[in-house]
């Protein structure tokens, strides 16, 4: 008879932590969110959420923190290092439509250096701000036309030099219209 009680009193432990843990999951991140392996707390474990999207990575007090893969229903791709559930450190990000970009990220942003590269063959590397090329940055053509100059809020933006896969160069000042422009 003390057996019984003590397993009776054993599923209803198991049975309220399991009911608690999946409070905590949907107070965390939303209705419809699943922990499916591990704890979701403090551990390696898969997060299910809404809209088809799936974190497998490491946890800290419920939150999204450490190493990480998030797959998007879409098809979309993150791996890297997260903190407080956004990308945040070195990761890749491998778009749906074939582009990826491998470098910095901060609060889900590219921030910091990385290297964008378009599915058509075009190739950004330098430095980001706010998810924009900002800053020193490389960007060249897939025809092999390549620009090395400066950058603000994604556009050409200062001092840089066009260079032709021929070797011709056109060294000058860009603006925001990235037009040549022999201002200093």
């Amino acid at each position: 008879m003390k057996q019984i009680y003590i397993l009776i009193a054993a599923v209803a432990l198991m049975t309220s932590c399991g009911t608690s843990n999946k409070n905590t999951i949907v107070k965390a991140f939303g209705t419809g969110a699943d922990c499916t392996k591990g704890d979701c707390i403090n551990e390696k474990s898969t997060l299910k959420l809404p809209q088809g999207t799936q974190y497998e990575g490491d946890f800290k007090d419920t939150q999204m923190d450490g190493e990480g893969v998030v797959t998007w229903a879409d098809g979309s791709k993150y791996i890297g290092a997260v903190k407080s559930n956004s990308r945040s450190g070195e990761g890749e990000y491998r778009y749906a439509n074939g582009d990826v970009y491998k470098g910095s990220f901060v609060a889900n942003k590219k921030d910091g250096m990385g290297t964008y590269k378009w599915k058509n063959g075009d190739v950004y590397e330098g430095n980001f701000s706010k998810g924009v090329p900002s800053g020193e940055g490389t960007y060249t053509w897939a025809n092999g036309v390549k620009y090395v100059g400066m950058w603000s809020n994604g556009k050409l933006n200062g001092r840089g030099t066009i260079i032709w896969p021929d070797g011709t160069k056109i060294d000058g000042f860009f603006f925001k219209d990235n037009k040549p422009s022999n201002e200093k």
